[in-house]
């Protein structure tokens, strides 16, 4: 009994900075956009955008669909909208990645994580649909 008490005890710390530590746990050269859950109420979020060209850049990202008049989310899913713009730059056209990283808060029982990129007009320029990570060991954790 004292030995369980010792060790959770000795957890407690861990799984209470597990929301922050998500992101330092996950591989930063992760060729795309991830979603990992930590399983406090937290999902860690890396966005990944693929412009074709040099001159685009993220302005902005938060949780949420881009219009909630228009846009109708569901329970199932959680939203994030990636505001991109056009920069002043030479607009080169070469594979020019560009990810932003965020906290969202999670729901329980959604599956996918859905991102919306915006540009400066307010149209949709492309969207990604990734299944949220609720495994320890999964494919873009390096610990548990």
């Amino acid at each position: 009994m004292r030995t369980a008490m010792f060790a959770a005890a000795l957890l407690l710390p861990l799984v209470h900075g597990a929301a922050s530590a998500t992101h330092a746990t996950a591989e930063s050269d992760y060729p795309g956009s991830w979603a990992i859950a930590d399983g406090h109420g937290r999902v860690a979020v890396k966005v990944q955008y693929l412009p074709q060209a040099t001159c685009w850049r993220i302005k902005s990202a938060r949780p949420g669909v881009p219009d909630v008049t228009t846009d109708q989310p569901t329970g199932r899913h959680l939203y994030v909208t990636v505001a991109i713009e056009r920069t002043d730059m030479p607009c080169l056209p070469i594979n020019n990645p560009l990810e932003t990283r965020l906290t969202i808060t999670d729901v329980p029982d959604s599956i996918s994580l859905d991102v919306f990129f915006v540009d400066e007009r307010g149209v949709l320029q492309r969207s990604q649909r990734h299944r949220i990570e609720r495994t320890c060991g999964a494919s873009t954790v390096t610990a548990c």
